[in-house]
């Protein structure tokens, strides 16, 4: 009686872990966003995402105020154990990457979203490569970001200097708390929905003006 209550509790911890670990590494495909072609775009949201859901996010705020919506890649953080050791490392030693496109003109822009994963307490290194690689000047930026655990503000605070630095203004910072890695965890599903209510609870109902926020 007793091996067989100690098989039953290993195999469910066997389980547990590989549920974690398919979780982790899969990529949570999201709906694609096309922009109506109207007025040219006031808004930009610019975004990394390894496993999908703070693109998701991205998607959401862009439909939401009918924005360019464009992608950084860093292919050095695969979506196997190679990336996300590589991944790890990187964000230790809070190193930048090579990320494609490194620079995007912004200058016709009133508004930029940039957002990224929370990974060891800070944004992802793809984030701050490209803030490091581009003109800011007379950009209102809003952070977004999705993680398991938690952010810390000094890091946020270091991102908004770093903003400053290069000619814009950090002025607000929006997340995302997913939980923590096990089977209910928040998935991509879970991401929209909060990110839909995130942006009626800033700026209302309908699309707005956010230039002006």
């Amino acid at each position: 009686m007793v091996w067989t209550l100690a098989i039953i509790a290993v195999i469910v911890i066997i389980a547990s872990v590989l549920s974690i670990v398919i979780k982790n590494f899969s990529h949570f495909e999201s709906k694609p966003y096309l922009r109506d072609q109207g007025e040219t775009a006031q808004v930009l949201v610019l975004c990394y995402s390894r496993n999908g859901n703070t693109e998701a996010m991205a998607k959401e705020i862009a439909k939401y105020h009918d924005a360019d919506l464009k992608f950084i890649e860093a292919e050095s953080y695969s979506r196997d154990f190679t990336g996300w050791y590589n991944a790890f490392i990187d964000a230790s030693n809070e190193t930048e990457t090579i990320i494609n496109p490194e620079t995007i003109d912004m200058s016709s822009y009133d508004l930029i979203f940039l957002g990224s994963p929370i990974w060891l307490f800070r944004p992802a290194p793809p984030i701050w490569t490209f803030v490091r690689n581009n003109d800011f000047t007379n950009n209102k930026v809003i952070l977004f970001n999705t993680f398991n655990s938690r952010f810390e503000q000094e890091n946020i605070d270091e991102f908004g200097d770093l903003i400053v630095s290069k000619g814009g203004t950090l002025i607000d910072h929006i997340y995302i708390r997913r939980g923590r890695a096990t089977p209910l965890q928040k998935d991509g599903n879970d991401v929209i929905m909060e990110t839909m209510e995130i942006l009626k609870q800033q700026w209302g109902n309908k699309v707005s003006d956010s230039s002006t926020q």
